[in-house]
């Protein structure tokens, strides 16, 4: 493992200057994007960009709780469209974004069970 990589300590600062692109991350760290893969995989246990894509939803998950819409907590860390995000976020929270929101007129309302009939 590279002992210039491991001397990064801010991660998270890093994949920001680098717009969270996986080849720009490895392009500021001075290294291919394999050899970025493989150190990842060493480290976080994931690849660039599955790291990449929980930063981001955390990141938006914070924005969304302190108030900011799904649309603008999405264009804030870098999606191309706010239901691309609501699908990426989905997979690292298990639920939709607005379940982070603090106004609960905007938080999904759980699905009642369907009523019985009477006979």
């Amino acid at each position: 493992m590279s002992s210039r990589l491991l001397r990064v300590t801010d991660w998270e600062e890093l994949a920001t200057n680098a717009n969270y692109e996986p080849e720009q991350l490895a392009a500021l760290c001075s290294i291919s994007l394999r050899q970025l893969e493989r150190f990842f995989k060493l480290k976080f246990e994931k690849n660039p960009a599955a790291w990449i894509r929980d930063l981001k939803c955390g990141r938006a998950a914070t924005l969304i709780s302190s108030g900011y819409s799904t649309k603008a907590a999405a264009l804030e860390v870098g999606f191309a469209s706010a239901s691309h995000f609501c699908r990426e976020f989905k997979k690292v929270y298990g639920s939709s974004p607005q379940t982070f929101s603090p106004d609960p007129a905007t938080k999904p309302k759980p699905k009642s069970s369907p009523k019985e009939s009477k006979a």
